[in-house]
């Protein structure tokens, strides 16, 4: 398999640098990090000017349909220039969970938001106790009359502060036994596999 770059994809990854190097330097990053907001609004319009922001998503949304690869350039330039935009949280995580797991009116609803630069996303999955067990999620969701109400707790949730919306990931069906702290396997007994 070949993972080298297209010319395009070196292209944008060059054009995210060029912007870095020219509006996001060390004393830039430094004023942003120190500020109110913890990240540029100029700088994440600049990220949906130039289409970083609906790469990865469906152009029925507005979006490119870019690859894995395409995306991979870019994180490679947003990380070299050390940049504190929310770009993963919102695109790479929160995003890419409306896109491929939202009903059709969710997707319609937040992706043009996202691709436009109007609309940060966070996504909230880590749960204590969780010991990078993705399957592990305690927080419940409630069905009332017209909401869901969460009950439980998200740790760790990048970019939250910055996030106009949260996905959050939740257990609508009874939650299964707690795994042991050592990660030993599921069900009732002591955990120390008896």
């Amino acid at each position: 398999m070949n993972f080298d770059y297209s010319e395009e994809q070196q292209l944008l990854a060059d054009s995210i640098r060029r912007f870095i190097g020219k509006d996001y330097d060390f004393a830039a990053r430094k004023a942003i990090i120190a500020s109110a907001e913890g990240y540029s609004r100029d700088a994440w319009q600049t990220f949906a000017g130039i289409g970083l922001l609906g790469l990865p998503f469906s152009s029925d949304f507005g979006g490119f349909g870019a690859a894995a690869l395409d995306m991979m350039s870019v994180m490679e330039a947003i990380g070299e220039g050390l940049v504190v935009e929310p770009y993963l949280s919102t695109v790479g995580l929160a995003g890419q969970l409306v896109a491929r797991a939202g009903t059709p009116a969710q997707k319609e609803k937040i992706l043009p938001k996202v691709i436009e630069g109007a609309l940060k996303m966070a996504f909230a999955h880590t749960e204590e106790g969780a010991r990078y067990n993705l399957d592990h999620v305690v927080l419940s969701a409630k069905t009332t009359a017209s909401v869901y109400v969460l009950d439980g707790e998200k740790r760790v949730v990048l970019h939250a502060p910055m996030a106009d919306q949260l996905v959050v990931s939740a257990r609508v069906s009874p939650s299964p036994a707690t795994p042991s702290p050592l990660g030993e396997g599921r069900g009732e007994g002591s955990g120390r596999g008896e």
